[in-house]
């Protein structure tokens, strides 16, 4: 009976961090398109091109977002572009490491996501008391789910 119970406890662990790891897929993969859409825009044309495209879209512009949007992305000069690459390339490589980390089973990415989530846990919250959205609350709350879990995880089985 306790042989079940562990083995079904392991399957179920085995399939939480399976859902991290694409959670941290997914992380990896909007780094990426953030970071490919930062070097595009390195070149002025693409930029200007870029601002008309989104002008052009009616439903941005009725609510003001395409303005406010081509406003704060115009805004950013050549070195905050390769910053805003750079950091989202290194965001992006980190996601892929702990998800494949955590696919693999491997339980230092279990501790490598516990570190880093925690340590943008507080930003986090700064960003949501300041700017709130259902994305960001949503993004709070996933991220503290996943700490608490890991935790809870790491604690509870022994060192190998």
């Amino acid at each position: 009976m306790q042989t079940a119970n562990t083995a079904q406890e392991a399957e179920r662990s085995k399939q939480v961090l399976a859902a991290i790891a694409l959670y941290k897929f997914l992380k990896a993969g909007g780094c990426i398109l953030l970071a490919a859409f930062a070097w595009r825009l390195l070149d002025p044309v693409r930029a200007a091109g870029f601002g008309q495209w989104l002008e052009s879209l009616h439903w941005m512009t009725r609510y003001g977002l395409a303005a406010r949007l081509v406003d704060r992305l115009l805004g950013l000069d050549h070195q905050q572009f390769v910053l805003l690459g750079s950091i989202a390339s290194g965001y992006a490589l980190l996601y892929l490491v702990q998800g494949f980390g955590l696919w693999s089973g491997k339980r230092w990415a279990e501790y490598l996501v516990v570190v880093e989530s925690s340590l943008l846990l507080p930003l986090e919250a700064w960003e949501l008391a300041h700017r709130f959205t259902l994305f960001k609350l949503g993004v709070l709350v996933a991220n503290l789910a996943i700490v608490v879990y890991l935790v809870f995880l790491l604690r509870r089985r022994p060192v190998p």
